[in-house]
């Protein structure tokens, strides 16, 4: 049975590959128009940047509720079952404390480009807009993490019964 986290980080998934097949078909659209026709798309650069950040921050609570994020295993042949999921456990621990502290400065910035009502260079669409995603797209991955904490420290409880015992 899926959780709702699950389902809502699927659906952010999902708007990031639009996003993504929206950016790479306006990318080669644009590099044909402008080596065939020789008149490229005004606004590309705006777009793909604004696609990118949807990418980016709608496909980050993903990797963290699949535990995708890249690892390495330095001493896990060195160490237990036990001691393994303790430390995935901490890093868990760990990523939610940065993500915290990344989101908790972003509203600054964010709040700046609203208040000085910066806008891109070629379809002078508002920046803050660009935000939205990562003020958004943040707050979730947090949650897949929490979720992700809870699973890693009920495996770390399961891996410390004696066998036979349920």
């Amino acid at each position: 049975m899926t959780s709702w986290v699950e389902r809502f980080v699927r659906w952010l998934t999902a708007l990031s590959a639009i996003a993504l097949a929206a950016m790479v078909l306006l990318t080669v659209t644009d590099v044909l128009r402008s080596n065939i026709a020789h008149r490229p798309i005004i606004g590309t650069f705006d777009l793909v940047e604004a696609l990118l950040v949807l990418i980016v921050f709608f496909g980050v609570p993903q990797i963290f509720f699949v535990e995708g994020n890249i690892t390495v295993d330095v001493i896990d042949h060195l160490i237990g079952r036990r001691a393994i999921a303790f430390l995935r456990m901490v890093g868990g621990i760990l990523s939610f404390a940065y993500l915290a502290l990344l989101w908790s400065h972003m509203f600054a910035p964010a709040l700046d480009t609203l208040q000085f009502g910066d806008v891109t260079s070629d379809l002078g669409m508002p920046v803050f807009w660009m935000w939205l995603p990562v003020l958004f797209g943040l707050p979730v991955a947090l949650i897949a993490i929490l979720f992700v904490i809870g699973r890693q420290f009920a495996h770390w409880r399961q891996i410390g019964k004696p066998r036979g015992n349920s």
